[in-house]
């Protein structure tokens, strides 16, 4: 992690400028490359080998013979990074970003996110994410923006990027590439053909490359091909600095350094997490050998150096003086939620309309505890609560005002510090006969007479805080030792259930358990963890069925701590928490005119190191089913990063909507759309699976287990090639859940009198596709037009179709609006993995136009009369026009 500059910062170098912030865009000319020479010429090739590893908090470390400070570096993902909770902004995921599909909120995210990095005294941001969706498990899915469609990442990628760069503040295109798994991410290695990769791994970071000119391209933890990719030279140097003309500089990932000397021939600049591999002990013993060529050692400092003066910063690094204007973040913050939310699922109502929007004077009943919550966040380096924060039951008592009723049913929260718990078999009116008996030994076989036994209000412990903090009361570790591997604890007591039927346990806990409830095993955990890198074991539940209300239940949770080295970094836990809800919906839940569910994953469940299920957490899938039977209009929020199994419940509920992670304000957004203040117009950027097994990912990834544990398996091989997401599902003639593109809007959409400007591609030649779209509903909104492009009959194996251009525009009720897409030759070729080059063969191509990648009502025939060999080094990912598009000026600062 970066860390402010201070004013004892000063005395260890210089030039930092007191009280000063401002927005330097880089600057690249002659002038900047001569003075890079001159500074380069200056340093020995020890001090060059120094200026390429990170320390003491510094990214670019700092000179002082040359006169040159270091630089400061932020982590990133839904937050400028530097505490939790985050001093700025929570922003919504860039999964919801990616479901935007919008350039202007691209740019807006990040002139905000560098405005708020570049004001906390940061130089540089980790971000953007562009790695690609392949299946649901992807525990950071919800970090990247490209969905599962390279296109996208390559058009919001330099959008962001350049936005983050327009405030003075340096980006890093990361995880280059193939992190698109958590689990056994330091050891897995990538097994994928050339042209896959080139085709849907690639064209994101090439396009922040070419696009946006990023300061900074960050090397995956995992292997490619069988060299880690730090140590991947085919990747670092032959593709990303020969053929794409990358001019900055290749970082690690923390602590991502395996060789140094493979990983410095390899293209690899600066390491960061301790530079304890790029030293002068480990390198400068093969440059004087020869074998570490001095011209190498050189061009690295050179690109240290580059990144230092391009953005003016050898004249001064600016103070932290805190974020002045939190208002510009709040703004784009909440612009991302609204528009980033997907309306997946809107069934008719009673009297002809449809269950949303709803009237403000609803009486309605919010369930889950996500909704009166903060924003979920991945667990993690990107975990980021925020300061400030408007949950999803604020947000729907502040749109419905005092004409509506908004009652939250707390009991279905499974917050542990608001369970209730009884003595066992205590009188109900009995005095002090809520808690638990708690029994805690000193040693972790539960064995011996316990050092301690009291009465306690529930199961909330936070070892690292020492504290049981419940509504109930709150105590401390007084008389006992919760110390790793020499400690265990027994709690029991009883419950009583408020609804009769099946009843869901939820444990968090870092070591060993076992839950009886009525003397029947329900619940147990062998403390092992499943991210071994980062130590942290997401909850487990268990159900147990058929209770009935009022009745009493034992309950007894048994706890071992083996081990003592589960860490609380970044939204992780040490401790023990317990706690139980319904699933049955409570008799009255029909007098209700509708239900809002608030349901899917947090950073409990979803983050860094670690790979997820399919399966919603919980019991929810029962849960929602139970309360869509009993009332219709069940409105379901899903939460998290990526896609999770919703087809058991989806066509009983009345309406669905993917809120993904929708940062601080979110619960405003979703309250908004919910009743008609704001017209849902987010579309998926990826496939929502019927069954994980129907992923075209599957046969390659089917079981998140095979790659946890001390045996992980320590390859992927990604066979399923090209055909990722609904090209697989095109290729395999299967229908998802939810196709790529969908989305649902409160009003409707004609798509008419589609033109291509010319049916002929001349070479180095645009083309516009032009139609018109009419906005035939009731209400102002936005619609996502989305181009998709096919060959007939190719010489080569290619997808069905594939996006190659979009738009976003706006239209009021009865309007028409043209939109024209630009096509290029690059947007018709594929890679030729034989001349190593782009192919755009002579034939046809069908061009078709419409509302997601299963509905495109419009078609057109483009040929193309010659075949045209595409350098990989002047072709671009992107048509001029869009190129302009992504552009941010530096008058957009501030």
């Amino acid at each position: 992690m970066g860390r402010i500059i201070n004013k004892s910062s000063v005395l260890m170098c210089c030039l930092v400028q007191a009280g000063v912030t401002y927005a330097n865009p880089p600057v690249n000319s002659k002038d900047v490359e001569q003075r890079v020479e001159n500074y380069a010429q200056q340093m020995t090739p020890g001090e060059q080998i120094d200026y390429t590893r990170s320390d003491n908090g510094y990214m670019i470390p700092p000179q002082p013979k040359l006169g040159l400070p270091g630089t400061v570096t932020y982590d990133s993902s839904m937050a400028v990074h530097t505490t939790n909770p985050v001093p700025g902004t929570q922003f919504p995921s860039p999964s919801a970003l990616a479901a935007s599909w919008s350039i202007n909120r691209a740019k807006e995210y990040g002139l905000a996110i560098g405005y708020e990095t570049r004001e906390l005294g940061g130089q540089q941001i980790i971000a953007p994410g562009l790695n690609l969706y392949r299946t649901p498990y992807g525990g950071r899915a919800g970090e990247y923006l490209s969905g599962e469609d390279p296109f996208i990442g390559s058009v919001l990628g330099p959008a962001v990027a350049n936005g983050i760069q327009a405030q003075g503040v340096q980006t890093v295109a990361k995880h280059l590439v193939g992190n698109d798994q958590e689990s056994n991410r330091h050891n897995v290695d990538i097994k994928v053909d050339e042209r896959t990769l080139r085709e849907l791994y690639l064209p994101a970071f090439e396009s922040a490359v070419k696009n946006a000119n990023v300061a900074s391209v960050m090397c995956a933890f995992n292997k490619l091909k069988g060299e880690y990719a730090c140590e991947n030279h085919h990747l670092l140097t032959d593709i990303l600095k020969n053929e794409w003309s990358f001019k900055g500089f290749v970082m690690t990932d923390y602590q991502g350094l395996q060789t140094p000397i493979k990983a410095a021939l390899a293209g690899t600049d600066m390491e960061i997490g301790g530079g304890n591999f790029f030293t002068q002990a480990n390198l400068l013993p093969f440059v004087e050998s020869g074998e570490f060529p001095l011209a190498l050692l050189n061009d690295k400092a050179r690109r240290n150096l580059r990144a230092l003066l391009s953005y003016g910063y050898d004249k001064g690094i600016p103070q932290a003086n805190g974020i002045e204007n939190l208002k510009h973040g709040g703004k784009a913050s909440l612009n991302v939620a609204r528009e980033g939310i997907v309306l997946l699922r809107n069934d008719d109502a009673k009297g002809g309309d449809k269950v949303l929007p709803l009237d403000p004077t609803s009486r309605i009943a919010v369930i889950g505890g996500i909704a009166d919550d903060i924003s979920p966040s991945p667990f993690g380096s990107h975990y980021s609560p925020p300061t400030t924060y408007v949950s999803e039951l604020a947000g729907l008592r502040k749109v419905a005002g005092r004409k509506g009723q908004v009652d939250y049913l707390e009991q279905y929260s499974l917050r542990p510090a608001k369970a209730t718990w009884y003595l066992t078999h205590a009188p109900e009116d009995k005095s002090g006969a809520q808690g638990l008996k708690a029994e805690y030994f000193n040693n972790v076989d539960l064995s011996g007479d316990p050092a301690v036994t009291r009465t306690e209000p529930g199961v909330n412990w936070d070892w690292s805080t020492g504290s049981n903090s419940t509504v109930n009361g709150v105590s401390n570790t007084t008389g006992f030792n919760p110390a790793g591997g020499s400690f265990s604890a027994r709690f029991t007591g009883v419950i009583k259930p408020t609804v009769s039927g099946d009843q869901v346990f939820k444990i968090h806990a870092d070591g060993a358990y076992r839950l009886w409830v009525n003397d029947e095993l329900i619940l147990e955990s062998d403390g092992e963890p499943v991210a071994l890198d980062l130590v942290y074991d997401p909850p487990k539940s268990g159900k147990a069925v058929h209770l009935k209300a009022g009745q009493e239940y034992s309950v007894k949770l048994e706890y071992r701590r083996l081990r003592g080295d589960f860490v609380t970094w970044n939204g992780g836990f040490t401790g023990i928490r317990m706690s139980w809800a319904p699933l049955a919906a409570p008799d009255n839940l029909k007098q209700y005119d509708a239900v809002v569910i608030a349901a899917g994953m947090n950073g409990e469940y979803e983050g860094e190191g670690f790979d997820h299920v399919y399966e919603m957490p919980e019991y929810q899938s029962d849960l929602i089913k139970n309360l869509s039977k009993a009332n219709k209009n069940t409105v379901v929020v899903l939460h998290g990063g990526s896609a999770q199994k919703i087809s058991p419940w989806v066509k009983k509920a009345g309406a669905v909507m993917h809120a993904w992670m929708p940062g601080q304000y979110g619960g405003q957004a979703v309250a908004e759309i919910i009743y008609g203040k704001v017209n849902p117009s987010g579309k998926l950027p990826i496939s929502i699976d019927k069954d994980i097994e129907d992923n075209p990912a599957y046969a390659s990834y089917p079981d998140i287990k095979a790659y946890q544990g001390p045996n992980a398996a320590t390859e992927m091989t990604y066979s399923e090639g090209l055909y990722l997401g609904y090209r697989g599902y095109d290729h395999n003639h299967k229908k998802p859940l939810f196709p790529f593109g969908y989305g649902l809007s409160y009003s409707d959409f004609k798509y008419s009198d589609l033109k291509l400007s010319s049916k002929v591609l001349v070479p180095g030649q645009t083309i516009n596709a032009q139609f018109k779209v009419t906005n035939t509903g009731r209400v102002a909104g936005y619609e996502i037009a989305q181009l998709y492009v096919s060959q007939k009959n190719s010489k080569v194996d290619r997808p069905v179709k594939e996006l190659k251009g979009f738009d976003k525009i706006y239209l009021k009720p009865g309007q028409s609006k043209t939109v024209s897409i630009p096509l290029d030759d690059r947007s018709l070729a594929y890679f030729d993995e034989q001349d190593k080059s782009w192919q755009l063969d002579a034939g046809r191509f069908t061009v078709k136009v419409g509302s997601s990648s299963d509905d495109l009502p419009l078609s057109d025939t483009l040929t193309s009369l010659y075949s045209t060999e595409l350098s990989t080094t002047t072709s671009n990912p992107l048509p001029k026009a869009v190129r302009k598009a992504v552009q941010v000026s530096a008058s957009r600062a501030y």
